[in-house]
């Protein structure tokens, strides 16, 4: 996609504004339909951890990919799970269990009441896995968020897959794959996407 670097806030503004009218279409039977596949492609990622590491998910609102199966699913592998918070501007992270209690915090987003573990890519240093929030990811790996920069700024800060860091998978539906998205230099990669049909690792193959 050409888009001149003064265009590229408006391309991205009129994409988000589509795949949240999509979703908003979706019903409810399909959704979960949808949520139940995402965990279950999301198995062999899940296997590939060793026991006890420490993986980052977030908590799904009504209006993204369904997370909640993903996280059971983490948590009965044995898994720490933390996830995500908004604190005076910056990401705070805290332990999931089967039993911990959420509430909708800032930006509509839902968050795990406990204490903290830690703010922003410090906790993730531990962490092996990292399943992003995304409204769209390209063939490059370019991955569209909600516009807050939250977690652009958090990988940043963080190794690369191939230099020691966590593998960065988004979570999104199939149709928001796209060939590519308008984009800027501070906008991170991932290393893979996880749809309710496959997962598709960026740069290689596709496995449903």
């Amino acid at each position: 996609m050409a888009t001149t670097a003064g265009g590229i806030p408006a391309a991205k503004a009129q994409l988000r504004a589509q795949i949240r009218a999509q979703r908003a279409a979706a019903a409810p039977a399909q959704l979960a339909e949808r949520e139940q596949a995402i965990a279950v492609n999301a198995g062999p990622l899940i296997a590939a951890q060793p026991p006890g590491a420490r993986v980052a998910c977030y908590l799904s609102a009504p209006a993204e990919p369904g997370t909640n199966s993903l996280v059971r699913a983490l948590i009965d592998r044995g898994l720490q799970v933390i996830a995500p918070r908004v604190r005076a501007g910056q990401l705070d992270w805290a332990v999931v269990e089967l039993n911990s209690e959420s509430a909708i915090g800032s930006f509509g987003i839902r968050e795990v009441i406990g204490p903290s573990v830690g703010i922003d890519a410090e906790p993730l240093q531990r962490a092996t896995l990292i399943f992003l929030p995304a409204l769209a990811i390209d063939r490059r790996g370019v991955r569209l968020g909600q516009g807050g920069g939250f977690y652009d700024r958090i990988l940043a800060l963080l190794p690369t897959a191939t230099a020691g860091g966590p593998t960065r998978v988004a979570i999104n539906y199939q149709d928001e794959l796209l060939i590519e998205l308008p984009s800027a230099p501070h906008d991170c990669k991932v290393d893979a996407l996880v749809t309710e049909y496959a997962i598709t690792y960026i740069g290689g193959e596709t496995k449903s």
